[in-house]
């Protein structure tokens, strides 16, 4: 990557990082922190104001600090495969909410170096929130050494009219030492849930990738809900009345509707346009970590509307995106693979030349946004975003010395993430325009 491209002069990163550095002073471990248990909290700590559009805005580097006992975060650290929560004290700019919970979060980015959190502030006072948030996610970055993959990919997707939730990169300050760059990542919840489709009474289920590994693919396992529920989905709402039926129902109707019947009787289920649009643009950022992974289905949530049998898919986790390369094949575990390695679903939606052509045009226009141009930059969309991003994280990403990678391997990914983002466009607008029916 040429440095010029990217606006960057040794002195602003010296600088950048002598910062960061001086930041990094040591400090005595404060008292711990005592959950409440159900006792008020004083309004000081508990009364945030604003809008939660600040925290999630992604035209500033956000900084966040928490402040715990050493010895738990420590404990924490060891222990990062449990889900054990910890007390901490959570800052925000001049705003503090005391006695939040946090844990370690994550399935194969989970790390006893830098470990991912999952942040509830609500853990020990359940009506506690944080500008009208009860969660959010600190997703630690550890397989993808750019650091950006996931807010691109988020960004993409809403570009083309999908929900996904909204995201910001942060500094993280631990007991005031710096702990590393941090993507901030708003929960899938009742908040999302209100702000994204106007309700939350609805049924919410995340996808588990099956804990023994064994792909799934959305094959038939029978009429009994239990098979589907809580595994592989799991309630993220109405937990103890999920009504897991409709979910076996659905899957059912994927499996052994004849194909006269297939769109009405799904379609009673799921917005097939919607289904799609949300795999289209996972093949154009080359998620293999998505609805047709490279180990079977991962990475999405269910929405089950209120008083209906319709399902809504919302992204989830996108740090596996582009790490397939520009020259992906649209087709990759679609055709390339053998009947059992197919998802059902996928399948026969495709199987009809109006749904495969729709798929196409999709496609298609994810190419079109992602090379959009500005009224004052001929570069397309993509490229503008990953210069954005990458001139806004350098300096706090080259001062990371918890980050699995070297400053040299940062640097070489967001070289290859430019590449894909001029090439890409082009190569799947040719392909797709080459495979219609």
């Amino acid at each position: 990557m040429k440095a010029p491209a990217f606006a960057i002069v040794a002195v602003a990163m010296v600088m950048g990082i002598a910062v960061t550095r001086a930041q990094q002073r040591p400090v005595s471990a404060p008292p711990r922190i005592q959950p409440l248990l159900g006792v008020g909290i004083p309004p000081a700590a508990s009364a945030a104001t604003g809008s939660s559009d600040a925290f999630f805005d992604d035209t500033t580097l956000q900084e966040i600090r928490l402040s715990m006992n050493a010895r738990d975060w420590q404990t924490l650290k060891d222990n990062y495969l449990d889900n054990t929560y910890y007390p901490t004290n959570f800052t925000w700019r001049d705003q503090t909410v005391r006695n939040v919970g946090i844990r370690s979060r994550g399935t194969g980015s989970r790390s006893g170096v830098k470990p991912g959190l999952r942040v509830d502030f609500d853990r020990y006072t359940s009506s506690l929130r944080f500008l009208g948030l009860k969660s959010f996610v600190l997703r630690n970055n550890t397989q993808d050494p750019t650091n950006m993959h996931e807010r691109v990919g988020m960004l993409l997707f809403k570009r083309l009219g999908a929900p996904a939730p909204r995201e910001a990169h942060t500094r993280m300050y631990i007991n005031d030492v710096y702990a590393g760059l941090f993507t901030i990542v708003e929960s899938i919840d009742k908040e999302f849930l209100a702000r994204t489709f106007n309700e939350d009474s609805g049924y919410l289920y995340k996808y588990d990738y099956p804990v023994n590994g064994q792909p799934y693919y959305f094959e038939d396992k029978g009429s009994d809900p239990a098979q589907y529920v809580p595994l592989p989905f799991k309630p993220e709402t109405h937990e103890t009345d999920s009504r897991p039926e409709f979910v076996a129902q659905w899957i059912q109707a994927i499996n052994s509707a004849s194909d006269a019947a297939f769109k009405s009787v799904v379609g009673e289920y799921l917005d097939l346009s919607q289904f799609i649009r949300h795999v289209a643009v996972e093949v154009f950022v080359g998620d293999y970590d998505g609805f047709i992974g490279n180990y079977g289905t991962n990475n999405f949530y269910l929405y089950r509307f209120d008083n209906q049998k319709r399902f809504n898919f919302i992204l989830w986790d996108k740090s596996e995106a582009f790490q397939a390369g520009p020259t992906s094949s649209i087709f990759h575990n679609i055709t390339d693979v053998g009947d059992a390695q197919k998802n059902r679903l996928l399948t026969r939606v495709l199987s009809f030349n109006d749904l495969y052509n729709q798929f196409l045009d999709v496609l298609v226009q994810c190419a079109r946004s992602a090379a959009e141009p500005s009224a004052t930059d001929a570069r397309g969309w993509m490229e503008r975003e990953v210069e954005r991003e990458y001139n806004q994280i350098h300096a706090a990403a080259l001062a990371d010395t918890e980050k699995p990678y070297s400053n040299d391997t940062f640097e070489q990914a967001v070289g290859a993430f430019m590449d894909f983002a001029k090439r890409r466009s082009d190569l799947v607008t040719a392909e797709a325009n080459g495979n219609r029916h």
